[in-house]
């Protein structure tokens, strides 16, 4: 069989496993300004109130197993308050909540 970077050709060999990627948010930076929310075209984030945070509220990574790894949240973020990383498919499914 005959592989390359990006798997096997023609059906032959292992499986490659899929990258799975999600959005990291760094709270301390957030100012929950909604742009990531708005810009999100699977609704992966969403705002929640924070009473403990100086703005009052945050956003939070609410569906991970839904992000397609577009980067448009990212992005757009003006204060460079979260990162898209590349998670282990075990891990993805234990953000998932075990489901997939």
């Amino acid at each position: 069989p005959r592989s390359t970077w990006f798997g096997s050709i023609e059906g032959y060999g292992d499986p490659m496993p899929v990258a799975v990627q999600s959005p990291v948010i760094i709270t301390r930076l957030c100012t929950a300004c909604g742009l990531c929310v708005d810009v999100c075209p699977t609704k992966v984030l969403e705002l929640v109130e924070d009473l403990h945070l100086w703005t009052g509220s945050t956003c939070r990574v609410a569906r991970p197993q839904d992000c397609k790894g577009c980067r448009l949240c990212e992005y757009v973020c003006p204060h460079f308050a979260l990162n898209v990383v590349e998670v282990e498919p075990e891990a993805s499914l234990a953000l998932a909540g075990g489901r997939r």
